[in-house]
Order: structure tokens, then sequence, then C-alpha cells
């Protein structure tokens, strides 16, 4: 049995290892802080050298300069990148729903085969023909006999057919999808109940890391970033388990 989407494990991995980095730093700064104050009154006090980085013309003077507001700065690298990863995981949703069910060929192939079958029995045939008709209220007890005699056969409704389109549209729109199309196409594609309250938190969250990408700021609050990595894995979490639920099923024998 499928458990997880193979998008949903990569994003995991990756989102915790941007968390554990924010303990190792948030860690690590701290000590750094004491080491540096301990060694203005004992020089022989350990301190790390940073081979990756030429030295600073005065001694630990980057260290210094960043260390009053490391808080800010990884919380903006976390954010900036926690968001990132999760919009490439959403539209990565997508592509492995279509590669499971044969790509867009294999789905279009599997909805015309829907369309193209003919109703053969006498019954469906009048039923079908007693629905061809200009819809009246008053007629609503005769719309659910004719349409209850349908139940059992192989009748592609209107509104499937109306689904093809759908399926060209998402493959052709999807590579112009931005992250402010992720709560619509929860509801709408993966039909998903989407809380109003989530939906807008999202929307605040990108404001955020817009004004990060863009340049605008550099500084978000740490406590605040780390809240917004818990969000996210649990809307990862609840995309994860609608798709395995409802989208990772073998269809292509059932018709």
């Amino acid at each position: 049995m499928l458990r997880h989407i193979k998008c949903y494990v990569i994003w995991r991995e990756h989102s915790q290892q941007m968390l554990d980095f924010a303990v190792l730093i948030s860690t690590a700064a701290p000590q750094l802080d004491h080491a540096l104050r301990a060694s203005i009154a004992d020089p022989s006090v350990f301190l790390a050298k940073n081979a990756a980085f030429r030295p600073s013309e005065m001694p630990y003077a980057t260290e210094r300069r960043a260390l009053p507001i490391y808080e800010e700065t990884l919380g903006a690298t976390m954010l900036l990148s926690i968001f990132s990863y999760f919009e490439t995981y959403f539209f990565s949703v997508v592509d492995e729903i279509l590669a499971y069910h044969g790509g867009e060929e294999g789905i279009e192939k599997l909805m015309r085969s829907q369309m193209s079958t003919k109703v053969r029995s006498a019954e469906a045939v009048a039923a079908l023909t007693g629905l061809r008709t200009t819809f009246k209220p008053s007629r609503a007890d005769k719309y659910r006999s004719y349409s209850s005699k349908l139940r059992d056969q192989p009748v592609s409704w209107p509104s499937q057919r109306f689904m093809l389109y759908g399926l060209k549209q998402v493959a052709s729109q999807k590579k112009r999808w931005k992250s402010a199309d992720i709560p619509d196409l929860m509801r709408n594609l993966l039909c998903m109940d989407v809380q109003d309250q989530d939906q807008n938190r999202f929307h605040l969250l990108r404001d955020a890391r817009n004004k990060i990408a863009h340049g605008k700021a550099l500084s978000y609050n740490l406590k605040k970033a780390i809240d917004a990595s818990y969000f996210l894995r649990t809307l990862s979490m609840a995309v994860d388990e609608h798709v395995v639920e409802n989208f990772m099923v073998v269809e292509r024998y059932a018709h």
C-alpha cells in the first residue's frame, strides 16, 4: 500500500534539514558569543577558525557584527527556504499525479474511453431520453427515477465531459502557476477542503517571503519562522494524505 507520494518524502527531508540547521545556528551563535566575550579576559580561550572564508582584517569582526542580528537573519533565511520548498513540493504533487496515471496522454485515453462507451439496454436508452428535456422542478421525482436507472450503466455525464478540457488546462497552464495560486488549486484541482484561516495565513507568509526574496527585508522573527515551518508541514501532510487516498489509485483497468 502506498503510504506517501514521492515528493512529500523529499519535502519532509528538506524541511527537516532546514529546521535542524536553525537549531544548530541557534545553539552555536550564543556559544560563540560567550567564547568571544571570554577571550577578552583570557586570550587562551579556544576560538574556532573558519577556513572557508578569508579572515577579517580585525579577527572575528564579521562574527561580532552578525551576532546581534543572527536570529532575525536566520528567521528570514528559514522562511525563504521553507516556503520555497513547499512551493516546489506542491507543484511536484501535480506532476507526480499525472505521471502515476500515465501522463496527460494516459489520463486522456482513460477519459475518452469512458465517453465513447455507448448505452445498450433499452431501459437505459429510455431513461436518457427522459432526461433530455428542459429542467422543471415539478418533474424532480421523474428525473430521480430516470437517473437511478442509469447508476450501473456506462453513462458519461455532461459534467464528466467538461473534465477533459480541465485536464488540458492543467497540462498547458501548470508552468505558469505561481505560489499565489496554490490555495485555489488545492480547492479546485485537488478538491480539498481548505479553511479560510489557512488560506489567509498562507498568503501572509507568501507576502513575507516575497519581501525577503525581492530584497525588501532580510529580517524575520525566528519564532514566527519556526511556526511557519510547522504550519507548512501540516499543510503538506494534508496534501499528501488527500492525494494518496483520492488520486494514487490504479484506474486504467476500471473501465
